[in-house]
C-alpha cells in the first residue's frame, strides 16, 4: 500500500435469503473518492466467532499485500460496484 493512501472500510450487508447473508468488504479511497469491493464473505446460521477472526485476517491481508489502488476496480457508488462485483464472480 502506499504511504498517503487513506481508506474507510465500509462492511454493506445483503440477505441472499432467510439462511444466508453476503458481507461486502467495501472500501472507500480518501484520496480518490471512489468506491471497491476487496472482497464478498458470506455466512449462515453455523458461521462460527473462528469464521468472523478469519475473515478479518483476511481483510487485512488483501490490503497489506498489495495496494487496493491497483487490484480493485474502483466506482463512483458502491451500488455500481456491488452490482459490477456481482458479475465478476458469478
Amino acid at each position: 500500500m502506499e504511504q498517503n493512501d487513506l481508506y474507510q472500510l465500509m462492511p454493506i450487508f445483503k440477505r441472499i435469503s432467510d439462511q444466508q447473508l453476503a458481507e461486502y468488504v467495501c472500501l472507500y479511497c480518501l484520496n480518490t473518492k471512489q468506491y471497491a469491493v476487496l472482497c464478498t464473505n458470506f455466512y449462515n446460521y453455523t458461521s462460527s466467532n473462528d469464521d468472523h477472526a478469519y475473515f478479518k485476517k483476511l481483510t487485512i491481508e488483501l490490503l497489506l499485500k498489495e495496494s487496493p489502488l491497483s487490484h480493485c476496480k474502483w466506482f463512483s457508488s458502491i451500488q455500481k460496484e456491488i452490482k459490477q462485483h456481482g458479475l465478476d464472480f458469478s
